[in-house]
């Protein structure tokens, strides 16, 4: 019999990994100094603007599945050490466009390089399950993912 609080326990220490003294912040610190402070997100955030140059801020927080107000605050602290760049849009000023800086570039295909290294790392973790495992693991994740963003407390 599967022990639910274990799973729960193990969720939560998952959760507990990302923060400033995680093993993939100090990989992408040591390559890129400038990026110290910075959260997970906010290295998504520049690799998504590295693959889709000038989106504008409604498209960057649907595709990575931010709250606006989130994602503002998070370009905020990337406008102002200058990593990206703000810009009105020419046809409703209310809207804004956003794209890399050359430091801004730099930091995102460091991030992208430690993506790449620890996506193959986890596939071949994942090799160990069947398919149907893998299934299983899926809608896991998929049913966590979807209670961190819309349960209510």
């Amino acid at each position: 019999m599967v022990n639910k609080d274990q799973i729960v326990s193990l969720y939560h220490h998952l959760l507990m990994l990302d923060n400033d003294t995680d093993k993939e912040k100090q990989w992408i610190e040591t390559r890129q100094p400038s990026a110290l402070g910075l959260s997970t997100i906010h290295f998504h955030i520049l690799s998504y603007l590295e693959r889709y140059p000038n989106s504008l801020a409604k498209e960057i927080a649907e595709d990575l599945g931010i709250l606006r107000g989130t994602l503002s605050k998070r370009l905020a602290v990337l406008e102002r050490r200058k990593m990206l760049v703000a810009y009105q849009d020419a046809a409703d000023a209310r809207s804004k466009h956003y794209r890399l800086t050359r430091l801004g570039e730099d930091v995102a295909k460091t991030h992208d390089q430690l993506l790449q290294m620890k996506n193959k790392m986890l596939k071949s973790h994942l090799n160990q399950f069947s398919e149907s495992e893998l299934e299983t693991i899926r809608q896991f994740l998929k049913t966590f993912n979807n209670a961190e963003q819309h349960d209510k407390y």
